[in-house]
């Protein structure tokens, strides 16, 4: 059996540092941890990964579960939103209406600095199929909202535009201009603080 041959790298020590300390931490020898990181890092190279992105991108899953999300098949999601608006419009309408005023109400209430900020780029994450997504805020005087996606059905689409408008109204804005219609929303709403002439 042939030794393993070894090679020498250097980093800033303070890499060096925190390294040590999480391979203490883990029950590993400091060689082990960074042969494992060097390991993953071309496993995601030969897989045509970027490693940054997925690191800036993986809290979306576990800050969709903290905030009350399920991973669901889409076309089911939207034949359920089609038979409860049928059903029971008014119902399902007030329901989407106050799921987005109790998603806001954890973003308002959580302590953040910019609390519609965080909660723009969550919604951004969550919709990743939604190809056209823009939502635009002159801090707390106005808002628009636009979402296109062919896919979305009109029943899909008049209950998320109920959900964002609860959402909107939670962060202290009215909705003064709504358009709606399958596979399209566009809202403009102002801050209830906000002179409401246009």
């Amino acid at each position: 059996m042939s030794a393993v041959k070894r090679k020498t790298l250097f980093a800033r020590e303070d890499l060096v540092n925190r390294l040590i300390s999480m391979a203490k931490q883990r029950g590993y020898t400091l060689y082990s941890l960074v042969n494992e990181t060097l390991e993953l890092a071309i496993q995601a190279e030969d897989a045509g990964v970027n490693l940054r992105k997925i690191f800036e991108e993986s809290w979306i899953l576990k800050k969709a579960k903290k905030d009350g999300f399920i991973l669901g098949l889409e076309s089911l999601w939207y034949d359920m939103a089609e038979l409860a608006y049928e059903k029971a419009r008014d119902e399902a309408l007030k329901r989407w209406f106050e799921a987005g005023v109790w998603l806001a109400k954890r973003y308002v209430t959580a302590g953040l600095e910019k609390p519609f900020e965080a909660f723009k780029r969550s919604l951004e994450a969550y919709t990743w199929n939604v190809p056209e997504l823009t939502i635009e805020e002159e801090e707390g005087k106005a808002v628009s909202i636009r979402i296109i996606s062919p896919r979305l059905p009109e029943s899909y689409t008049v209950l998320y535009s109920s959900f964002l408008e609860g959402a909107l109204e939670t962060f202290g804005y009215e909705v003064t201009g709504r358009e709606v219609s399958a596979g399209m929303i566009r809202l403009k709403a102002v801050g209830k603080e906000a002179d409401v002439e246009e």
